[in-house]
């Protein structure tokens, strides 16, 4: 028992971790050891003394090796410790924080947890009640904390835009401790302390994020994009796919906000637009391509409608005046405000579809609409009572119309 004994305590010697850790060379170690066997001093002492450590090195590695020999964190661990309390001056409490462990060298089970843990926003205590909480609940880690009121949903929100960041090299893990500190300290934004440490990077251009996108078009609510969030970081996974896979939103839907996201960034239609077309691709379930091609000959069949003087001037540009940020156009708007027949909408496409087909001219289309269109009620009768063969080999004067 007692030699089982001696060979636990010569196991770890603080001159090897030294060495192994990089802090001193093998010289320093030799020269070490033949001073402490003539001296009777310990090895750590000597090597403050002769100048290569400081106190606070031997005390850390001191501490380290008591854990070594406890079992409680390998040789692996406890180089990486020691390495990161000479490196940064703290002790190992705080060198255990600030590497998002427990001080028995666990990792939290979540990235999560292990930010807020190196943070300061939460101790070892309320992560653990806060995973127990969120296995009671079968929720999400920051669900759990945000029903025990342990952090804010804006803290919350930020660490998990962090987390992504962390993942695309935005932020080290050094800064994401530093930004998450402060959010939860000063109560705001991530945002908000991006910029105050020259981090935020605005772009004109730049694509809307999918969950706030996602947001602004009603289709999911603030908090299935965290729960989307949190669970996309833990998983490696796209928030997007996160949302579909949970029912929150459909494949069709998905594929179009990322078109769309797309699309803005590259300037081909505005936010606003955008929006307005996610929710129709959501409202008809069909595909945004087919949503964009119908939009587009709508408008095709109001200019006809307005070649065939169906439809006012003064009222096109009145409608037109109080459109925001080009979230419609004068053709939807028009539509959506009723001052476009549907039934004159159908006659009129009805026309553009022969125009295509070359059986009648453009001028011969309007001539038609304004024929059928001016007596109320009769629209389709008249439309359904065309000799189009007849059509054909007469001539309609450009002026009739006017």
């Amino acid at each position: 028992m007692n030699l089982v004994k001696k060979q636990r305590e010569n196991r770890y010697r603080l001159g090897e971790l030294f060495l192994e850790t990089g802090l001193v060379d093998v010289s320093a170690v030799s020269e070490g050891l033949s001073i402490a066997k003539r001296t009777s001093f310990p090895i750590g002492r000597v090597l403050v003394m002769t100048g290569w450590l400081d106190d606070h090195d031997v005390n850390c590695a001191l501490e380290l090796q008591g854990l070594l020999r406890e079992g409680t964190i390998d040789n692996s661990l406890a180089k990486d410790l020691l390495r990161f309390c000479h490196l940064n001056k703290v002790d190992i409490n705080e060198s255990f924080r600030l590497n998002g462990l427990s001080r028995s060298g666990e990792s939290p089970q979540t990235r999560l947890g292990r930010l807020f843990l190196a943070a300061g926003v939460l101790d070892e205590n309320q992560l653990a009640q806060g995973a127990r909480e969120a296995q009671r609940h079968n929720t999400t880690l920051g669900g759990a904390l945000l029903m025990l009121r342990f952090v804010s949903a804006k803290t919350l929100e930020g660490a998990l835009n962090l987390q992504i960041m962390l993942r695309d090299n935005k932020v080290n893990f050094a800064e994401a401790i530093a930004f998450c500190k402060e959010m939860h300290e000063r109560q705001v934004s991530l945002r908000e302390v991006l910029g105050d440490n020259g981090k935020l990077v605005r772009s004109n251009n730049a694509a809307p994020r999918l969950g706030e996108f996602l947001i602004s078009a009603d289709l999911v609510q603030p908090r299935d994009v965290l729960t989307a969030c949190e669970v996309g970081t833990e998983e490696d996974n796209n928030i997007g796919r996160v949302l579909m896979n949970h029912g929150h939103i459909s494949e069709l839907a998905l594929e179009a906000a990322l078109k769309l996201q797309h699309m803005i960034q590259n300037r081909v239609l505005t936010y606003r637009r955008a929006i307005k077309l996610l929710r129709m691709v959501c409202r008809l379930g069909a595909p945004l391509e087919q949503i964009i091609e119908e939009s587009e000959s709508l408008d095709e069949v109001f200019k006809l409608l307005r070649r065939a003087a169906i439809v006012p001037e003064r009222l096109v540009r009145d409608v037109a005046a109080e459109i925001i940020d080009f979230e419609d156009t004068v053709a939807e708007a028009m539509l959506a405000r009723g001052y476009v027949n549907p039934m004159h909408a159908r006659i009129g496409l009805a026309c553009l579809e022969r125009v295509k087909q070359g059986e009648i001219c453009e001028t011969k289309a309007a001539f038609l609409v304004h024929h059928c269109c001016t007596k109320p009620g009769e629209e389709m009768d008249m439309f359904c009572r065309i000799n189009w063969q007849e059509l054909k080999r007469i001539q309609i004067r450009q002026d009739l119309l006017a």
